[in-house]
């Protein structure tokens, strides 16, 4: 008896390119979507240091004796334990809060010999900085709309990977605190904003700390404003 094989039949070169072509758009639709998802969870990860931060320094100012906040290295190649970060690193559990997830600077470390902070202390707080040289908590006009720590840039000129602070007191024009290189250093005329503070890290974006204990998402422009030549019409960076 003759017996007849079923018939098998594949896929034709024209069947296989259209399911390519499919696999191909979807993919391009699906990649846009998931690189959003990325940068919102390191968004939510960095705004999750940031509140730790913020709670580390009202708790390293109750203890301090003057009630001052922590000092910031000064200049960058001053020991690592007159930084902030090495001040206030006992009331964390682990060092990795202040690195930001989107700062991918590769020289990092925890001693303070690369980059090893993303986020920097607005030094009007500080007790080894002009104009106020230590600042209290008692001493802030308004806690929900002073910045005390925002995130830094990861290079200026080669020289900013090493800092822990920024200093808005020789922002703008005229800036509040006179000194012309510090300024210079400091801030940029043609773009009317800073060169020390990272503003556009997360979709157009930075997390800031605030002195009342929260921490949130704002575009510079909400934090400070100036027509030059005039004051500041908005200033979340002077306590006083």
């Amino acid at each position: 008896m003759l017996r007849f094989q079923p018939l098998r039949r594949g896929f034709t070169l024209i069947e296989l390119l259209v399911v390519i072509s499919i696999i191909a758009v979807m993919i391009g639709i699906l990649m846009p979507a998931l690189s959003s998802a990325r940068a919102m969870a390191r968004s939510s990860v960095c705004l999750s240091n940031t509140r730790t931060i913020a709670t580390v320094m009202d708790l390293y100012a109750q203890d301090d004796p003057r009630n001052f906040y922590p000092t910031a290295r000064m200049p960058m190649s001053a020991p690592f334990e007159t930084s902030w970060i090495h001040l206030t690193a006992p009331y964390v559990d682990m060092l990795d809060v202040y690195h930001c997830p989107s700062d991918d600077t590769t020289q990092w470390s925890n001693d303070g010999t690369d980059r090893f902070t993303s986020y920097g202390i607005n030094a009007y707080f500080t007790p080894n900085h002009p104009p106020y040289y230590g600042i209290k908590p008692i001493q802030i006009a308004n806690p929900a709309e002073t910045i005390i720590a925002a995130e830094l840039v990861q290079t200026l000129n080669g020289g900013m990977m090493k800092a822990d602070h920024f200093m808005p007191m020789f922002w703008g024009s005229p800036s509040a605190a006179s000194n012309g290189m510090m300024q210079n250093a400091q801030w940029d005329a043609a773009s009317q904003s800073p060169k020390t503070v990272f503003h556009t890290r997360h979709s157009g974006d930075a997390n800031y700390v605030f002195t009342d204990g929260h921490a949130s998402a704002e575009a510079f422009e909400t934090t400070w404003r100036q027509t030059p030549g005039s004051p500041p019409t908005v200033d979340w960076y002077d306590p006083r």
